[in-house]
């Protein structure tokens, strides 16, 4: 297995890094991204209960941008066994490990909100407790034609999420309020 746990200074850096891209302080349906140039998708959650989106999602990213990819649980709470690192050799046996563990959140030791993203914060995914949906942010500069290629293959676009915003239901709702957080 090559999943890794990022733990003490490495898990700081990272958190540091992580915090010029993420407001810990706000949680969905706001908008918690820092600054702008970002382009917007969105998922249904939890994303690591949909295995093959997980898998493809950290697969494409890999072969995207050349770095491993991050999952912290418990928001930017410094918790030992909260942070874990991919770096793609036996990545279908990573996530299934991963998955295992989510399914009781690490026998309690961790939380929401998860965020997911590549070593440099290039992409990054929040997902909270609070909504249905996820957002993945990507950085407009940054983008990558074949991680660009997935998100819209398999994840929600802004333009479908104004198409559900349009009906009555629960997820209308929480789409009207995700556009009108996420729109530019």
């Amino acid at each position: 297995m090559t999943v890794l746990n990022v733990e003490d200074k490495d898990l700081n850096s990272f958190l540091d890094r992580l915090s010029g891209v993420i407001d810990f302080n706000k949680d969905l349906s706001a908008n918690v991204f820092v600054g702008g140039g970002f382009l917007f998708w969105f998922f249904e959650r939890p994303l690591l209960c949909f295995s093959e989106i997980f898998l493809g999602l950290v697969s494409n990213s890999l072969s995207s941008f050349k770095s491993d990819v991050f999952i912290k649980f418990s928001g930017d709470e410094r918790l030992g066994n909260s942070c874990f690192s991919f770096d793609g050799n036996d990545l279908e046996r990573d996530v299934r490990w991963l998955n295992k563990r989510f399914e009781n959140f690490f026998d309690g030791a961790v939380g929401y909100p998860i965020v997911l993203c590549d070593s440099a914060c290039k992409w990054v995914a929040f997902e909270s407790a609070h909504e249905e949906f996820g957002v993945v942010a990507v950085k407009k500069s940054e983008l990558q034609e074949g991680f660009y290629e997935y998100l819209n293959s398999n994840l929600i676009s802004m333009d479908e999420l104004a198409e559900l915003a349009s009906s009555c239901t629960a997820e209308g709702i929480i789409a009207k309020a995700l556009i009108s957080s996420y729109s530019n």
